[in-house]
């Protein structure tokens, strides 16, 4: 039976990229369709007619051309667009379960927000599970390599794309295949960058500048008092909301739970920069960072759609600079 239902899967080295690309997709989906909404009067598509077009509609069709682009294309170039398109399509799809959840199709049904929590929030943990169990084995490094040849073949593979193969291929020599894939790897040409490759680079340009910011002296305490301050607003917006008779009821709970926590990831962070280092106080912050993002800002949105807009925002700003940091530190032990 374990043979029968056993899957060959080999992981990606860039699926914890698209996995993040796809998840922030979907949760800024839904933020900044439920801004869009109330911001134009929540509009109906077909006025006072039976017509309804809900937006789980076009979201379920940008899921199925990510699919199209998975299967119809060979090599790496679908991924980053797949991943884009098919987190847009699920927060399309997911912000609507309180229609699919209630008798009476109540969009606004409050538990709403914990079912989109639970689901993004779990599929989260749940990779980064997955990834942090085991490293990456010899085996899949080298079909990684071989996995961006097909691009090179092809004639679509970028200098830069053509030198992070190469990297994965380091130390690899007694390996099935790396030296001849590292020999193909070198006699492909680079190809011109097209117009997804320069987004791509652009965004490895941003990238590299939360990787300066993260090496500044004052990058540590700033992300702990901004991490502080997210909480402690978030906090504020939902109380207020409750002392304006506008009601407290899950969401305001959420906000609660979710900033309580955030703010003990923060505290832990500062409180362990110097008894463990900076690489404990920055995983910390990076809970603190995922919490926020994750949890209060989804449910800060029944209380305030611009204050869970622009904590969006700073989320994934500060988000940027704690990954930034953690994935230069736990490169060290490689060079």
């Amino acid at each position: 039976m374990s043979r029968a239902l056993r899957m060959d899967l080999v992981r990606s080295d860039e699926g914890a990229r698209h996995l993040t690309t796809l998840v922030v997709a979907a949760v800024s989906t839904v933020l900044l369709t439920r801004l869009l909404l109330a911001l134009t009067g929540y509009p109906r598509i077909g006025g006072d007619s039976d017509l309804h077009v809900a937006h789980v509609l076009p979201g379920g069709l940008l899921m199925l051309v990510a699919m199209v682009l998975q299967f119809a294309y060979v090599g790496r170039g679908p991924r980053p667009v797949a991943a884009l398109l098919g987190g847009v399509g699920f927060g399309l799809f997911i912000d609507e379960v309180g229609k699919f959840v209630t008798a009476d199709n109540d969009y606004f049904y409050e538990p709403a927000a914990a079912i989109m929590y639970v689901v993004l929030a779990g599929l989260v943990v749940g990779a980064r599970r997955w990834r942090g169990h085991r490293p990456l084995d010899d085996d899949e490094r080298v079909a990684n390599a071989a996995h961006a040849l097909v691009d090179g073949i092809a004639g679509h593979l970028t200098a830069r794309q053509r030198a992070e193969a190469l990297d994965g291929l380091v130390g690899l020599d007694g390996e099935f295949g790396a030296r001849e894939l590292r020999d193909l790897l070198q006699r492909v040409g680079p190809a011109p960058v097209p117009v997804p490759q320069r987004l791509e680079h652009a965004w490895a340009g941003v990238e590299r500048l939360f990787d300066r910011l993260s090496t500044s002296w004052w990058a540590l305490p700033l992300m702990g008092v901004c991490l502080l301050l997210q909480a402690g607003g978030a906090a504020l917006v939902a109380t207020g909301a409750w002392v304006a008779g506008r009601g407290f009821g899950v969401a305001g709970l959420g906000v609660l739970a979710g900033a309580g926590a955030a703010l003990v990831f923060a505290l832990l962070g500062l409180a362990q920069a110097r008894r463990r280092g900076r690489r404990a106080a920055v995983e910390s912050f990076q809970r603190s960072a995922l919490t926020s993002l994750l949890v209060t800002q989804v449910f800060l949105f029944a209380a305030s759609q611009f204050a869970a807009v622009s904590g969006l925002v700073v989320d994934l700003v500060l988000l940027g600079l704690v990954n930034a940091d953690l994935d230069r530190m736990r490169s060290r032990p490689a060079r």
